[in-house]
């Protein structure tokens, strides 16, 4: 369950991927179908998943879809929020989701310094996609703190 769980929500973040390089818009239904296989990992816990697990995951959901949507696109909330619920539920607590995030971040503006996209007051020159660094940075972390 655990490797489907895995692959799914993989191939969600790749779908959404795509289509914000393509289009810079992602339909609801990734994260529809993204969120639900979040969650097929919490019957195969190596821990059950206790009151500060569910307390990590609800905060992570809140901070993402409240605080940080206005600092980046909603559908860059969603993906955050999916990669959080598995990330917590898989055993990285937290602190694996504060590590994709930052992984994410330092994934995209190492990529606008070499493009030279990033302006006077580290602001982009020219709107790029997020979720393909967000994706990225959820395989590198899943692979460093799983394994």
């Amino acid at each position: 369950m655990y490797t489907v769980s895995l692959l799914t929500v993989i191939l969600c973040l790749a779908a959404a991927s795509a289509e914000d390089i393509l289009t810079r818009k992602v339909v609801d239904i990734i994260w529809w179908v993204c969120a639900p296989a979040c969650l097929l990992i919490l019957p195969l816990s190596q821990n059950t998943p206790g009151f500060w697990d569910y307390f990590e995951c609800l905060f992570a959901i809140f901070v993402q879809e409240h605080i940080m949507c206005r600092f980046y696109g909603r559908a860059d909330s969603h993906a955050f929020s999916c990669c959080a619920v598995f990330l917590i539920f898989s055993g990285a607590g937290l602190e694996g989701h504060i590590l994709h995030m930052f992984l994410s971040l330092v994934f995209l503006s190492l990529h606008q310094i070499i493009r030279h996209n990033i302006g006077n007051r580290g602001k982009l020159i020219s709107p790029v996609p997020f979720i393909p660094y967000i994706s990225i940075a959820f395989v590198l972390t899943v692979l460093t703190v799983m394994h």
